[in-house]
């Protein structure tokens, strides 16, 4: 891999600028469009990136040509295809020849528009001219009839007789006098989902009224599938089957014909203790699964009758973990895009579930070379799409081994440790004061609020008997990100276990510069907690614990003053807006 695809910024000035263009035209530049572009922190859910890293949401081949000012074949050839497969979609569904003509003449000057320049990345050509699309056409559901019909095929296949059948044969179990039961049941189970794969890569089972006789189906589930991606999920699947992990999938859903086979497997995965998050595009593209499809289309809406359908964007994620240590065993969320893979699109819903999952599972062959380039995510990634008929292609991509991930079972383990700490000095007569402080609210001052926390910290510790001072600067730990931070103390602050619960003032920080011995830079004058989201979230919860118990107190500025932050930058450590 040469050095230009592990591209850094600050040696090239010329080079830098252009790729600067080329983010800000194909609309992935954070500090342009910030509400529609992950956040750096955000997009460190999904991929692991080192300091100054560029992440490009493209294979190195195609960024490389771009950023060498070459990439005319590369992407002619990509955006004949576009048009093509948009051009045929016009002629399909739009019936009226006044309207059928317009929209091809206006996409027309669009694509040429979008294609001058060559520095439109593919998939952001398509987003905007199917967007336009779907905006002129009216029409709600475009191949609606068509992606429910395929649908339809497909279940009634799984439930036929002769499916039945074949599906449940012993043909390809190996039993012998030594074969255990847990051996057994781990090659039904294996079994099953192989079959299932390879069945969901017969395109005729969904595109033909009549499915292939019964001996081609039988021929294609008892099929070998010895690859060595194949082999290491059997063996993730095994280490489920044998109590040493209880995991959490992320399902990037396919298309429609093989979204019902992606069903049944996924009952198989919760059958054996897996929780399920399914994951289908925002709007219409193609023959994509899209979130609407789940709500319209009868076959799946009966096919997930008994998922939790969750259609927030930007859930916390407390409430995502909340549902997930619910008895809810399977979700359904959005991606955000109306494209086959950019984490720089997702919605945050998806950003946090893929950082909340064990494995992430992706069905769709368009986002194959944005998985496969140099970047590794923080996550271990199998993608599983259709070769030929009755075989599938398997790429695995291990997670970056520097990713930190703090489990939810890992982050209440620290919540607790802190808890029983507290209730054995409360047993030994002391208070117990929480100390809600500014940490990283100002952006390029982290440092700085850490000292300051410390050491009026310690000014406390010195001035007052018999209390127990908790400080969470104390209790972070390297890779953590503030949905972890807030999500463990949270569990602590629910405890009933705080006496006092005091906020940083303005006379906090004047104490703290005073104690070191310096003068209160402009940056601080008039800080208080007030200025931060996170102690703005902890207000909140500080009042809903009040109620609970009345005598626990609460010092610093008042509740009215903590209105001004009220958007959490996702991941950060410091806060996005003021409101």
């Amino acid at each position: 891999m040469s050095d230009l695809a592990r591209y850094v910024k600050g040696q090239d000035p010329d080079r830098d600028a252009w790729l600067t263009n080329f983010f800000t035209e194909n609309h992935l530049a954070y500090e342009t469009f910030p509400g529609e572009v992950a956040s750096p922190e955000q997009l460190k859910f999904i991929v692991h990136l080192e300091d100054e890293q560029v992440y490009y949401p493209c294979s190195d081949e195609l960024f490389r040509a771009i950023i060498e000012k070459r990439a005319d074949t590369v992407l002619t050839s990509a955006y004949i295809g576009i048009w093509t497969r948009l051009e045929k979609l016009v002629r399909e569904v739009v019936t009226d020849p006044y309207k059928q003509s317009y929209l091809l003449s206006l996409l027309t000057i669009k694509f040429n528009h979008e294609t001058m320049h060559k520095i439109q990345l593919p998939g952001r050509i398509e987003k905007r001219l199917l967007s336009i699309f779907t905006t002129i056409s009216e029409i709600g559901r475009p191949l609606a009839i068509e992606r429910e019909q395929e649908n339809k095929r497909v279940a009634a296949f799984l439930r036929s007789e002769a499916f039945e059948q074949a599906f449940n044969s012993q043909e390809g179990l190996e039993i012998t006098d030594q074969t255990t039961l847990t051996d057994i049941d781990l090659q039904l189970h294996l079994l099953r989902l192989r079959r299932l794969f390879q069945l969901s890569s017969m395109r005729p089972l969904w595109r033909q009224d009549q499915p292939p006789d019964i001996d081609t189906i039988r021929k294609v589930m008892n099929k070998p599938l010895e690859t060595p991606e194949w082999q290491w999920l059997c063996n993730w699947l095994r280490d489920v089957i044998a109590g040493r992990r209880q995991p959490c999938v992320l399902w990037v859903g396919g298309r429609s014909g093989e979204i019902v086979f992606d069903l049944a497997i996924l009952r198989i995965f919760m059958k054996i203790g897996i929780k399920v998050i399914l994951a289908v595009k925002q709007d219409f593209y193609y023959h994509r699964v899209s979130f609407v499809d789940l709500l319209e289309d009868p076959t799946l809406d009966e096919l997930i009758e008994d998922a939790h359908i969750i259609g927030d964007p930007k859930i916390s994620k407390n409430e995502l973990l909340r549902q997930l240590d619910s008895d809810n065993r399977f979700l359904v969320i959005s991606d955000g895009t109306r494209e086959p893979f950019n984490p720089l699109l997702t919605s945050v819903t998806y950003a946090r579930a893929f950082k909340e999952a064990d494995l992430v599972v992706y069905r769709n062959p368009g986002g194959r070379e944005s998985i496969s380039n140099h970047f590794q995510f923080t996550r271990d990634i199998i993608s599983i799409i259709p070769a030929d008929d009755g075989e599938v292609d398997i790429l695995l991509k291990l997670r970056h081994p520097k990713a930190v991930r703090f489990s939810r079972a890992e982050l209440r383990r620290m919540a607790q440790d802190l808890i029983d700490m507290v209730e054995q000095e409360k047993a030994r007569g002391k208070k117990i004061m929480f100390y809600s402080a500014i940490v990283g609210s100002i952006p390029g001052q982290l440092t700085t609020a850490k000292e300051i926390l410390n050491v009026f910290v310690e000014y406390l510790r010195s001035s007052l008997h018999e209390v127990v001072i908790i400080n969470p600067g104390e209790h972070f730990i390297e890779g953590m990100d503030a949905d972890d931070i807030m999500y463990m103390w949270e569990i602590f602050q629910r405890s009933g276990n705080i006496d006092i619960w005091r906020f940083q003032s303005v006379d906090d920080i004047v104490k703290s510069f005073e104690l070191m011995g310096r003068k209160v830079p402009p940056e601080w004058t008039g800080k208080d907690a007030t200025y931060s989201t996170g102690c703005t979230k902890e207000m909140e919860i500080a009042l809903q614990i009040q109620k609970q118990y009345p005598e626990m107190q609460l010092i610093g500025p008042g509740y009215e003053k903590f209105q001004r932050r009220k958007e959490y930058g996702v991941g950060k450590l410091y806060d996005r807006t003021l409101a």
